[in-house]
């Protein structure tokens, strides 16, 4: 299909304007300048054959329903259709009178092209071409992958199917690995039926654990409130301890405020108004000495300043004229500099003439040439030395194309004969998975070594070790619940234990305590008892009995002896009851800790036995333990440490099941792979390689993979010289045909040359360097003139000047400083500028010391104001007492004593009592809100050693509670742990739960694994259908088309293998030598980009419709001669599809026309 007109009625920016292509034209060339529509009528294009997309961008300047493209299009068969399209949503497509035709009247013209793939594949602008190399790059090069780039027009597709890949291997994998979802959710299912197994809660001890908790819970609560009232007491003996200093304080502070007993009382305010008169007075004094000192030190300095009237009168001439020395220096500096200038100018015009041949500079000024007339010659020069460079390059170009030819032509002597690898390597590639499945079994075999040695080393590792993990589990050995019982009944136990130890250090530690309290007791004056008091009672009547006889009469009377001794048991008797009646206190706590103290002994003994009777129970229960591990040969750990010993043998029991598997694996591997060898073998045999049966499967193939690889390359090579040849037999063929019309264009050149240069006065054959020059010449005259004429202004300006500044400061050195007449005039003018600044200073000194003097002058006066308002506020305050007395407080009535000494006396009274206060204030915050006066009455009943020996005591008490709370706390936590553990285990229905819930996400896993794969399976085999069946004929002709569009820097292209044997593309330069794709620079990777393209459309065009293609600003980023080759390319297929390219850029235009001559149409918009 062609467009043989474009008619923009009401689009973008056009109104009613005709783009007619010429029918006979291989090339149509679209300019536009920026602005000019360009993007406009390439959109156009598209939605005349497509429709006007329901939002479109090009509806600024006509409304959407009056939006008209028109068009006459002419099918390859000769079928002519003029049509117009509207914006619409249906019948979009009308004739000339705005009736409707049929939606698919375009049908015969576009086939089965949609909007998309026509926009891909027949459109194509300079980024898309860098991005389809870039993407070729990222393809290494595969013929399937670049094909199907150039083809589609297609981008991304070699990123999409790597990630689709990588995507389906994070989810699964033969080898397992733990980011992989699938491994991860097969891991939790795992677990989950683990759990199962192990996750049942026993309720056996529920009860008892319960009420273990809540017995030590109420033990607790009793301790806590026996310690909060210890707390309160000891808080109230701390806090008596805390305020006794703070009392003795106060009371200190108070006698001492109180000594100046003659010192009367009056308020603070009066104090502080005191003070504040005393030291205005003191301020005031002092002012009054600094003003005077400093109204002196001002006259003085007035004095000693002297004043130039004369000068300060005629300071603006002064000023002037000092501001016009830098203009005369500038004008001293600049004169020989542009004199200098000046000459070298007119020598310059000297030796122009003499170039030129004209006798002097006005001579120059009549005879310069036009500007139209240097630019013309100009042009000329550029275009032929353009037509001699291209003429040399065309000549050298057929030379060097005719002997290439002659090279690929020449037959080889002794040459093996070919031989086509075609079905090697079709029943090669039925045997290509073998290479998958060796590589499978030797990592399978790597794998099941690894893992049988690391199931032997872990089982050794256990503690106990495990030797023989498939005896083992054939062997009888307690279950998980038979580990868990044990664990229950033994734990148990220990607890008991544990309790029972508890029980007897703490009746250890109470008995050692109160032995000890015994022992510093008894270490003092001696304790009387009551049965010592009883035993000297009885000694006391023993005695009277004699006396009592002798005074009765009856027999056994005692003599004076006995009177005697009688006194002494009857004060000893009496002594003991004053001492049993004084130390009673003592006495009583003695008797105390002796009950308690068999009490604690007996307590001792209970635990002992107690704990006796746990350790009996605790050994019959390790033997029982010992005894169910023994049909298992296993020395058994603690149970809590052979559940988790249990839990991994089992664990490494699977692992032992899934080697077998993988074992089994491997071995079904192994026989498929020997299954193999025979047809390798024949293959390799008809490769024409030796004997290979003692070798490995994998090694065999690989050798007959690099054989076909070589037979392939051999093969290939030979189908590419002879495609070469017949590529370059086409482009000597249109290196002549250019050769003839640069000719033609360069005599028309020599006439025109031989005109246009009589105008710059040479002969008609001059040669373009004589002309050069001459220009270069003529083109330095007008500056040189210019320059010339501009210097001798100035000069003349300057010395001006300067002769009138220098008669003004001689006027002015003549009035004022007749010393400085002799003096050039910018050194005589910066003399008599400094003399006026100095004056100038001298002055404003003056009048700022003046107005210092006058100032000091008035304060002197405020001052001795100040000071005798001072000192009589000072004296009226003295006369006013609060209390109406007109003495001084603390001094007699005639007011001879010193204010100063009074104002100290009164603030050293006020800082003691402010500080009693302070001292009040801090007892308060110690007291802890309790009363001063209940503070001073606790504090009279209890004396200092009392309250150390209390609080003594109650930490005592403390301590010995603190450690029997430990143990109650200790009690408690272990039975709140178990009962947690209990109820957050993981029970057999959350566990049965988490298994189903496992097996969801592994389908889950699998499905989505499923359909990633087959999108990366899909995408591949769309790329490799396309490399065989359009391989062969695209790459010839993309071959020629590349060499073409290079210039002859490459013969064309052909396709290598890389060792996985996958086809990759690459260019074949023309002196010899393969160069991958990745080996191309950007702007060739370009090129062959867009010969593959070409190629393609060439192959549509042979098989269906084609539409034109459209080219936006295609060569943007290539130079002048690779966009000069390009135009030639999209040229050389003009004859089966119009191509047809929008520019920007004027040169593209001009080198089309160069190129192509009457080729190319060329449009501007």
């Amino acid at each position: 299909m062609r467009i043989l007109s474009l008619d923009l009625e009401r689009y973008g920016p056009f109104t009613d304007r005709r783009v007619t292509f010429r029918q006979d034209a291989r090339l149509h060339v679209v300019l536009g300048a920026n602005e000019a529509g360009k993007s406009s009528a390439l959109a156009a294009v598209t939605d005349l054959l497509f429709g006007i997309e329901p939002r479109t961008r090009f509806a600024f300047l006509h409304d959407m329903p009056q939006m008209r493209i028109g068009a006459e299009i002419l099918g390859s068969d000769g079928q002519a259709l003029r049509f117009r399209r509207r914006k619409g949503n249906r019948n979009t497509l009308v004739d000339g009178t705005d009736a409707a035709l049929p939606d698919d009247a375009l049908a015969p013209f576009l086939g089965g092209l949609s909007r998309e793939v026509f926009c891909r594949a027949f459109g194509l602008d300079a980024p898309s071409l860098r991005a389809g190399g870039h993407e070729m790059l990222n393809s290494e090069g595969e013929v399937g992958a670049s094909l199907f780039a150039a083809a589609s027009g297609l981008r991304g597709y070699t990123t999409l199917q790597a990630n689709l890949d990588a995507e389906a291997a994070d989810i699964f994998m033969p080898r397992a690995a733990q980011h992989r979802t699938f491994y991860q959710a097969l891991a939790r299912y795992d677990e989950a039926r683990k759990a199962i197994r192990h996750g049942e809660l026993r309720s056996g001890d529920w009860r008892d654990l319960n009420e273990e908790i809540e017995g030590a819970a109420r033990r607790l609560d009793e301790i806590r409130a026996e310690r909060a009232r210890i707390a309160a007491e000891q808080a109230r003996l701390q806090r008596l301890k805390r305020v006794t200093p703070l009392i003795a304080e106060i009371d200190a502070l108070t006698e001492r405020a109180e000594a100046d007993a003659d010192l009367a009382d009056v308020p603070e305010a009066w104090t502080e108004r005191l003070g504040r008169c005393l030291a205005r007075a003191a301020d005031a004094e002092a002012a009054e000495a600094q003003a005077r000192a400093t109204l002196a030190e001002a006259a003085r300095d007035l004095a000693a300043v002297p004043a130039d009237a004369g000068l300060l009168a005629r300071a603006e001439e002064i000023l002037e004229a000092f501001r016009g020395i830098d203009r005369f220096d500038k004008g001293g500096i600049d004169l020989p500099r542009l004199q200098g200038e000046a000459d070298g100018f007119a020598q310059d015009l000297g030796r122009l003439t003499t170039r030129i041949g004209l006798p002097d500079a006005e001579a120059l000024r009549a005879r310069q040439p036009s500007d139209a007339a240097r630019t013309r010659i100009e042009g000329l020069l550029r275009t032929g030395r353009d037509l001699a460079a291209a003429l040399g390059r065309m000549r050298a170009e057929r030379a060097q194309r005719r002997a290439e030819h002659a090279r690929i032509t020449r037959p080889e002597g002794g040459a093996a004969p070919l031989i086509d690898p075609g079905p090697l390597r079709t029943d090669l590639k039925t045997l290509a998975p073998v290479r998958d499945e060796v590589a499978r079994r030797d990592a399978l075999d790597a794998a099941i070594r690894r893992e049988a040695k690391q199931i032997q080393a872990q089982a050794s590792r256990l503690a106990p070790p495990v030797a023989d993990l498939p005896r083992f589990a054939d062997l009888r050995h307690p279950s998980h619940e038979a580990v868990a019982r044990f664990g229950r009944e033994m734990e148990a136990l220990e607890r008991d234990r544990n309790r029972a130890l508890d029980r007897g250090e703490s009746a250890a530690r109470a008995l050692a305590q109160t032995r000890e309290r015994l022992r510093r007791r008894e270490a003092g004056r001696p304790i009387p008892t009551r049965a010592e008091l009883l035993a000297l009672r009885a000694e006391r009547d023993r005695r009277l009995a004699p006396l009592r006889a002798a005074a009765l009469g009856e027999p056994g009377a005692g003599g004076p002896a006995d009177v005697a001794r009688c006194e002494a048991a009857i004060l000893a008797a009496d002594r003991g009851a004053d001492d049993l009646v004084a130390d009673a206190a003592r006495a009583a706590e003695q008797a105390a800790d002796l009950q308690r103290l068999e009490a604690e002994q007996a307590e001792a003994e209970a635990a002992h036995a107690a704990l006796g009777e746990i350790d009996a129970r605790l050994e019959t229960g390790w033997a029982a333990w010992r005894r169910a591990w023994e049909p298992a040969g296993i020395e058994p750990a603690p149970p809590a440490e052979m559940a988790a010993w249990l839990t991994e043998v089992e664990t490494l029991l699977a692992d032992h099941e899934s080697l077998e598997a993988r074992r089994a694996e491997h071995d079904y591997l192994v026989a498929r792979i020997e299954a193999c060898r025979a047809p390798l073998t024949d293959l390799g045999r008809g490769a024409g390689l030796p004997d290979l049966a003692g070798l490995d499967v994998g090694l065999i193939l690989a050798r007959v993979e690099d054989r076909v690889a070589a037979l392939a390359t051999t093969w290939e090579a030979a189908r590419e010289a002879q495609a070469r040849a017949r590529a370059t037999a086409e482009q000597i063929a249109r290196i002549e045909a250019e050769l003839s019309e640069a000719t033609d264009r360069h005599g028309a050149w020599l006439a025109a040359w031989g005109e246009a240069v009589q105008a710059i006065g040479l002969p008609p054959g001059a040669e373009p360097d004589e002309a050069e020059s001459a220009l270069e010449a003529w083109r330095s005259v007008p500056t040189v003139l210019r320059e010339h004429d501009g210097h001798r202004r100035r000069i003349n300006g300057i010395r001006r000047d300067m002769e009138a500044y220098r008669a003004a400061v001689s006027g002015l050195a003549a009035g004022l400083a007749p010393d400085l007449g002799a003096l050039p005039p910018s050194t005589a003018m910066k003399a008599l500028h400094g003399r006026l600044q100095e004056a100038s200073r001298a002055e404003t000194r003056r009048q700022e010391l003046g107005r210092r003097r006058t100032a000091a002058a008035e304060a002197q006066a405020a001052a001795l104001r100040a000071v005798e308002a001072a000192r009589a506020g000072l004296a009226e305050h003295l006369a006013d007492r609060p209390d109406g007395a007109a003495a001084p407080p603390g001094g007699d009535a005639s007011g001879r004593d010193d204010p100063a000494a009074l104002h100290a006396r009164l603030l050293a009274r006020d800082a003691l009592r402010r500080e009693r206060a302070g001292r009040r204030a801090e007892l308060a915050r110690a007291a802890d809100g309790v009363a001063e006066a209940s503070l001073r009455a606790d504090l009279a009943s209890a004396s200092a050693d009392a309250i150390e020996a209390s609080l003594r005591q109650l930490a005592m008490d403390d301590e010995d509670l603190d450690q029997r709370g430990k143990v109650a706390f200790a009690d408690r936590d272990r039975g709140e742990r178990r009962r947690t553990a209990l109820e957050g285990g993981i029970g057999a229905e959350l566990a049965l739960a988490q298994r189903k819930a496992a097996e969801a996400e592994i389908q889950s896993t699998a499905r989505q694994w499923a359909v990633l794969k087959l999108a990366s399976l899909l995408l591949g085999t769309a790329i490799g259908r396309h490399r065989s069946g359009q391989q062969d004929p695209l790459l010839t002709r993309a071959g020629a088309l590349f060499a073409a569009l290079t210039g002859g820097a490459f013969a064309g292209l052909t396709q290598d293998y890389d060792e996985a044997d996958t086809p990759r593309l690459a260019g074949l330069r023309a002196a010899g030598g393969l160069v991958h794709v990745e080996g191309l620079s950007e702007g060739t990777r370009d090129q062959l980009y867009l010969a593959l393209r070409l190629a393609y459309l060439e192959d549509y065009a042979a098989r269906a419709e084609p539409a034109p293609f459209i080219g936006d600003d295609l060569f943007l980023t290539f130079d002048d001669a690779r966009t000069g080759h390009g135009l030639e390319a999209l040229a050389s297929f003009g004859g089966r599809i119009q191509p047809i390219l929008f520019t920007h850029h004027r040169h593209v235009a001009d080198l089309a026309r160069d190129r192509l001559g009457a080729g190319v149409d060329i449009l501007e918009l």
